[in-house]
């Protein structure tokens, strides 16, 4: 009798772990149908609430309502996208609520791909969780593929300007040890080659170096040009860029002497600027980093005039961009003293959110901004408007994120 009981469990487990494995197959060729028939209902029904998409390019990472947001318009509208199914393997998980899967594709824009992922089974339901879209490279080709990828990379430039809100304020619930993570969290989702941070004081850089592998940074203090008062530090990514000058200047008729004011404002302001060179290549760019003053507007005009004079003297005819908090609107007079006269901002809709929301989430002014050379490519721009979390923002600030080709093809 016990012997026949141990033949009915060999022959019922793999019967009970054969439904999951056809259900969860099922879900996936569901997901693809849906895709190639527009059919958006169906598509985003798939995924659980907190799934997470992730694309191509190394920046995209989706959570759902952002992915849904990104893909449902364009889903309305008709149009679709189409990956064939070539091969499948699915492995259900010990406890039977889990399922890895990987499968090879075919797409006429892509080629070969490999979507990979998780499933979960939600009240007797399985949906997904995490899909990952891989472009394949054949091994024979790879060398020329990443050669060819650090030549892109070098004469694109993703840069980022965040004013992350000075961490000893009496913010409440605001606090900085309760969003320091949600600023780490937006710079590693978008993994920019160069941050201009305003506001930062020196604990906080230190808090987001030790959570920002791959990151390095250069600035001073305000106050006495070492530790003290707050930064406009600028990070960027080691792993493609290295400096080769970096400097601090404050925005006063003695702009070499720390802590020093002038031009109608009584609190010290200054610009942090930077000459790098990209590691796989010889292109070199300038970036300079910037906090005006929020009182005066006789300070912010010439604190402009002698950012110009400054970046005149120091370009020696590299690209030079301009990443900051302007305490100002681009149509305004200090803003104007570069947009039109070689530089144009990076994000030019007038439509465009405003960045200071003040913890609300509710834009108001667009007084944040990324000037670019007019000789360079804007390939991508926006502010970045999402990151609040049960009423906690990362910042009273949203940031603005841009992609640069410094040397585009109509040259």
């Amino acid at each position: 009798m016990k012997s026949i009981l141990i033949a009915l469990v060999l022959i019922f487990v793999p019967l009970a772990n054969a439904q999951p494995t056809q259900d969860v197959y099922e879900l996936l060729s569901k997901m693809h149908e849906a895709t190639k028939a527009a059919d958006h209902e169906t598509y985003f029904a798939i995924f659980t609430d907190d799934a997470v998409f992730f694309g191509t390019d190394i920046w995209e990472r989706w959570p759902k309502d952002e992915f849904e947001s990104l893909y449902r318009p364009y889903m309305e509208s008709g149009n679709g996208w189409w990956f064939q199914m070539r091969d499948r393997h699915i492995d259900i998980q010990p406890g039977g609520t889990v399922a890895l899967f990987d499968e090879t594709l075919y797409s006429e824009a892509y080629g070969q791909c490999r979507g990979s992922g998780a499933c979960r089974l939600e009240d007797g339901e399985w949906k997904i969780t995490r899909y990952h879209l891989d472009i394949t490279i054949p091994n024979g080709i790879a060398n020329n593929i990443v050669d060819t990828i650090r030549k892109f990379e070098a004469d694109n430039i993703e840069l980022m300007s965040f004013n992350i809100r000075y961490g000893s304020a009496n913010d409440g619930i605001n606090a900085w040890h309760n969003r320091g993570d949600l600023v780490a969290g937006i710079i590693r989702s978008n993994l920019p080659d160069v941050i201009g941070l305003q506001e930062a004081l020196y604990g906080q850089i230190q808090d987001l170096e030790s959570v920002l592998p791959g990151y390095a940074w250069i600035g001073k203090g305000r106050d006495d040009g070492k530790h003290a008062g707050e930064f406009s530090p600028i990070f960027y990514n080691t792993d493609k860029l290295k400096p080769i000058r970096t400097g601090t200047f404050w925005f006063s008729e003695t702009a070499d002497q720390p802590g020093s004011t002038g031009y109608g404002n009584t609190i010290p302001r200054i610009c942090t600027w930077a000459e790098f060179e990209t590691i796989h290549s010889t292109t070199r760019f300038m970036v300079a980093n910037i906090h005006l003053d929020h009182q005066s507007a006789k300070s912010r005009q010439k604190s402009m005039s002698q950012l110009r004079s400054e970046m005149v003297k120091a370009a020696n005819s590299l690209p030079y961009f301009v990443l900051g908090d302007f305490n100002c609107t681009p149509d305004s007079d200090p803003a104007q003293r570069l947009i039109g006269k070689g530089w144009k901002a990076a994000v030019e809709n007038e439509n465009a959110a405003g960045t200071f929301h003040g913890f609300t989430g509710e834009p108001g002014k667009r007084i944040d901004m990324i000037l670019v050379p007019t000789s360079s490519e804007v390939t991508e721009s926006e502010i970045i408007t999402t990151g609040g979390h049960n009423g906690i923002w990362p910042s009273d600030h949203f940031p603005v994120r841009a992609i640069v080709n410094i040397k585009p093809m109509n040259e």
